[in-house]
């Protein structure tokens, strides 16, 4: 009886999910600095979080993934940790676009010490993730 009821319910919330907005790849900086570190930190704690709508890429690893998950119909969301810009120049050197542009220290995080990560960074950038 429980598992019966419960499928169907289920099945319409990922409907509603995926049938808001297309699943997204983040494409993070991960920079030595503490912004790049938290890029990469935040965008991998929501692919394990959400694995059924986020991806998460590493720049430093190259543009492969950007070019499967763009052709598997995936919106690209470039993560930069600072105005040096890493993720986004990735994609400008293989002539790619990102679908949405957001850097940590927009959001208010200031770039320090390599050491500098908190918890509290890492949820304020899946939400603002979340958010776009």
């Amino acid at each position: 009886m429980g598992n019966k009821e419960f499928l169907p319910v289920r099945k319409k919330e990922m409907e509603h999910v995926l049938g808001r907005r297309k699943n997204t790849l983040i494409f993070a900086c991960s920079g030595l600095s503490n912004t790049g570190k938290l890029t990469m930190q935040a965008a991998s704690a929501l692919a394990f979080r959400r694995p059924d709508i986020y991806r998460a890429a590493a720049a430093h690893k190259g543009i492969d993934a950007v070019e499967d998950a763009a052709s598997e119909g995936f919106r690209i969301l470039a993560l930069d940790g600072c105005t040096d810009r890493c993720a986004t120049k990735k994609l400008d050197e293989k002539g790619l676009k990102a679908d949405i542009y957001m850097m940590v220290t927009e959001l208010g995080i200031e770039k320090t010490r390599p050491s500098d990560i908190k918890s509290e960074y890492i949820e304020k950038i899946i939400r603002a993730i979340k958010d776009a």
